[in-house]
């Protein structure tokens, strides 16, 4: 028994644990609470912008984009603003001698730079970088607020995960290079609409997971489902393995409910779950329908990178902690939660056959798909840290009354603005965006440019090592373009076939290289880099350029050496030297009739060894020779083609038909007059037409080894010996 002392005392001190909570329940207003859960919210919004302010104020501050691709971004926007917004497919002629813009490229970010432009609120430098910014500003708040969806809304989790992504904001060593979403990624290498894409695309799945809920969750899914593809292609494609694991889990769970009212929330959930991504999808058709039906013409190839090179020390360790999240997590997560891991685990998959096995028609990066998984695994990530705090019982208690937590608020800002105004002092080197005085580099060959516009510009390709200066080279294609002046490239090749041709030529003359992102055998042929300048001059001066904006000494030196170079304009660092007498002509009256080709047409990943159109219009380029222009048949049934009177000759790599006697005689009656030239085929008809040469007599067959495969795939700049055509 205790002593009526003990006892006493005992209740003594409840009492004043007692007082004590009421003394910390009483002072706190309703408004307290709300902005003690917004506190870290902001907290995590500004910190990383503190840690790396000497970039936002460069970016802020700046004059243009710097950044390598992130200059192309600043200059088709400009374009696209001026001509083609609101509409989502458009054409310029600012580069390639022609391009279409945007569509290949999901169109949001730019819609979105256009809208605020037209409101007449905010200039165009304006719109643009709060487009980029606030994206960026909201990754880690809006990771945080998915994972405290999927948690159950532990605050603990989200601000652990939301942490969690700011490391990967701010710390290069997670990364072997720009993969995307890291501040590195979008400031310096321009990788502008991938952080638009991934804030809707986890907005999104924090919708969609309670989507059957009410209308208004629905209809919200499916507006960010859509903008979220209308974003950014990767993750789009992460959006669609979070709609398969989702309808997994859905037919999983109804297929284990029993009970009417169970098996009917079952089947609402599994409905609102199939049927929002279908509206979404709806809600896309507009620019997705058109862009499937012209994706024969996007140049693209997949960019396989094995997965040493890739992944880092610091990254295994992201890993190990995510493995460890995953673990806890599983047993006592929600099936949406489930999902979300399940996803993952695709997406890690789809990482590995990136980076090993990818179709050659298909653009996968495997990069870019890993900057994406490694963001959602700041999820995981937080759930371990957050046990990890519980397991060592580390806990922030609210401040007691308005006073303690202004208090504690002001010195928490004040330290982090005073580490933001230090670090906004340390130098960028200007790589993100460029400051005035860089600018002025630049500026001097525009200013030159706006008032000489008798003909395209072709800029030096620099050396991406050794040279400094290389991001000026896609810069000025940018930003000629966006003057009004016609560049032969721009950072957005893949949107015309020609820049298979356009970026040979460039690399030819060029001290760098640069064909990332295309399957070109005419950028790899040694041959061709090979001929004298003077030639390349001549076949640059066939595409209309008249003038070649050079940095390097070595291509300066040459250029003032060749006879058919004249005036030079120097400009600090850039020369602009003129080529040829005059304007070259838009258009030319042909001396010959085309030869019309008839075979396979591919812009994606090729094999060495195919002679299709491409690659004989790539021997034509490389020869030199435009005499006799090739045209590609729409028609590959011989026996349907049309309006032969038209060609000078017909060139035969396909021997498709419905009726073989008739293209039989077709191709007889056309032999009596034109030249028809038959590359070796094992098909019946061309068995048929060798057996019977006498009757075709302006036939010529190209003989070609049959049994041998087609060769390798073509990957970027890999040095090639061509054997040639025939």
């Amino acid at each position: 028994m205790e002593s009526s002392q003990e006892v006493a005392a005992l209740r003594r001190r409840e009492n004043v644990v007692a007082a004590d909570a009421r003394g910390t329940r009483e002072p706190l207003a309703p408004w307290l609470d709300f902005v003690w859960r917004l506190y870290p919210v902001v907290l995590v919004t500004v910190f990383p912008v503190a840690l790396v302010s000497n970039f936002w104020l460069e970016v802020w501050r700046g004059v243009r984009s710097h950044a390598t691709d992130g200059s192309g971004h600043w200059g088709v926007a400009q374009i696209y603003n001026a001509g083609i917004f609101p509409d989502t497919f458009g054409w310029t002629d600012a580069y390639f001698a022609g391009m279409p813009f945007p569509n290949f490229y999901p169109p949001l970010f730019h819609w979105l730079v256009g809208l605020l432009s037209a409101t007449g609120l905010l200039s165009f430098e304006s719109a643009f970088k709060l487009v980029l910014f606030v994206p960026t500003l909201l990754m880690p708040a809006t990771v945080g607020f998915l994972a405290w969806r999927l948690s159950g809304k532990s605050a603990r989790v989200a601000l652990a995960s939301a942490c969690a992504c700011v490391l990967l904001l701010v710390n290069m060593r997670f990364q072997t290079s720009t993969c995307g979403l890291d501040y590195a990624s979008t400031f310096v290498a321009g990788f502008y609409t991938q952080p638009l894409g991934f804030v809707l695309l986890l907005a999104w799945y924090a919708v969609y997971a309670r989507a059957q809920r009410s209308r208004l969750r629905a209809a919200a899914s499916c507006a960010l489902l859509a903008l979220t593809v209308l974003a950014n292609f990767f993750n789009a494609f992460t959006g669609v393995l979070l709609v398969a694991a989702t309808l997994a889990f859905d037919a999983l769970s109804l297929r284990a409910t029993t009970g009417a009212d169970a098996r009917a929330d079952a089947w609402r959930r599994l409905v609102a779950h199939f049927a929002t991504p279908l509206v979404a999808l709806a809600l896309c058709l507009f620019w997705l329908a058109p862009m499937f039906t012209t994706y024969e013409y996007f140049v693209t190839r997949p960019l396989v990178i094995p997965l040493g090179g890739l992944v880092t020390p610091w990254l295994w360790g992201w890993y190990t902690v995510a493995f460890v999240g995953v673990v806890l997590w599983w047993r006592r997560s929600s099936e949406f939660a489930r999902a979300y891991i399940l996803t993952l685990l695709a997406l890690a998959a789809g990482v590995v056959f990136a980076s090993t096995v990818a179709p050659p028609w298909f653009p996968l990066q495997a990069f870019r798909f890993l900057s994406t998984l490694n963001f959602m695994l700041a999820v995981p990530v937080g759930v371990a840290l957050a046990a990890a705090l519980d397991f060592f019982k580390v806990e922030v208690r609210m401040p007691r009354g308005a006073w303690t937590f202004a208090r504690h608020a002001s010195v928490v800002t004040l330290a982090v603005v005073a580490f933001g105004i230090f670090q906004a002092t340390r130098p960028t080197g200007g790589l993100a965006f460029y400051t005035p005085e860089e600018n002025r580099r630049l500026e001097a060959v525009l200013r030159f440019a706006r008032e000489h516009r008798d003909g395209r510009y072709l800029v030096e390709v620099l050396n991406l090592i050794d040279n400094p200066l290389h991001a000026d080279s896609p810069a000025l294609n940018a930003y000629l373009g966006a003057q009004g002046n016609e560049a032969l490239g721009v950072v957005y090749r893949e949107a015309s076939p020609n820049s298979i041709f356009f970026n040979a030529l460039a690399n030819a003359v060029s001290t760098g290289k640069d064909s990332f992102g295309i399957s070109s055998v005419l950028a790899d042929d040694q041959d061709f880099a090979a001929q004298p300048l003077a030639r390349q001059l001549e076949r640059a001066r066939w595409l209309g350029v008249r003038y070649i904006v050079a940095e390097s000494d070595e291509l300066k030196e040459k250029l003032a050496r060749e006879p058919t170079v004249g005036a030079r304009h120097d400009f600090d660092h850039w020369s602009v030297f003129e080529i040829g007498d005059g304007e070259a002509p838009r258009a030319r009256v042909l001396d010959y009739r085309p030869a019309l080709v008839v075979s396979n047409f591919s812009v994606k990943g090729r094999r060495r060894g195919e002679l299709d159109f491409v690659r004989l219009a790539e021997e034509q380029f490389g020869d030199g020779w435009f005499d006799v222009l090739l045209a590609r048949s729409a028609e590959r049934k011989i026996d349907r083609l049309t309006d032969l009177d038209e060609f000078g000759a017909l060139v035969l790599d396909r021997y498709d038909c419905d009726d073989e006697g008739r293209a039989f005689a077709l191709l007889r009656d056309f032999a009596q007059r034109r030249a028809l030239v038959l590359l070796a085929s094992d098909a019946p008809l061309f068995r048929r037409i060798r057996s019977s040469l006498s009757e075709f007599p302006h036939v010529h067959v190209v003989e070609r080894p049959l049994a041998e495969p087609p060769g390798e795939r073509v990957e970027s700049l890999r040095e090639f010996h061509p054997p040639g055509v025939a």
